[in-house]
């Protein structure tokens, strides 16, 4: 098997797998597909990661749609054909999935199962987006500079202003991100 065909292979079940196990949307298997892409396989390193993550917050849809960006650079040699593989990998089982349950969950309407299945998950939910929120702050300047240092500062700060932005105002993602990476900039330089 020649290296292109198996990281195409590697990258649909990769994907895949992804796919069928993002519970609570796509925050969920972030840490899992940075173990991946970023461990495990070596398709991007966890600084391109990080950025892609970011990149994946700024455009309209899941955040789960950088998962293109790193099948375009787990194969330098035919990137399009990465991007297409890894974007089919990570949509395609969850929406079949999704089809397929939708039918069977209208179908148990009125059955207390329900509400107990949807209360059960929910902690399980917030886990999986913290480990996300660790995961991604694994690559950025918060965690990769010395402790105590203007650049550590600096990320720390921003941090918190990004966190209460969201928090208590209507400003959206993109804004929030493009604001903090402007004084990320002037600050880390």
């Amino acid at each position: 098997m020649n290296a292109t065909l198996d990281t195409a292979l590697h990258l649909l079940w990769t994907f895949s797998q992804l796919s069928v196990l993002g519970f609570g949307g796509g925050k969920g298997i972030i840490p899992q597909m940075h173990a991946d892409a970023v461990g495990r396989y070596h398709w991007v390193t966890s600084d391109q990661f990080s950025q892609f993550y970011t990149l994946g917050k700024l455009v309209p849809g899941p955040t789960t749609i950088f998962a293109a960006l790193v099948g375009y650079a787990a194969m330098p040699a035919r990137p399009y054909l990465g991007a297409a593989i890894a974007t089919i990998g990570m949509f395609v089982p969850s929406s079949a999935i999704m089809v397929a349950f939708d039918s069977l969950w209208e179908r148990f309407a009125g059955s207390p199962w329900r509400g107990v299945l949807s209360r059960g998950l929910a902690p399980a939910i917030v886990g999986l987006v913290w480990s996300s929120v660790w995961t991604i702050g694994r690559g950025t300047a918060l965690l990769t500079r010395p402790p105590g240092s203007a650049g550590m500062i600096a990320s720390a700060l921003v941090v918190v202003a990004v966190t209460l932005l969201m928090l208590r105002s209507k400003l959206g993602a993109p804004l929030l991100i493009v604001l903090a990476g402007a004084v990320g900039v002037a600050a880390l330089r």
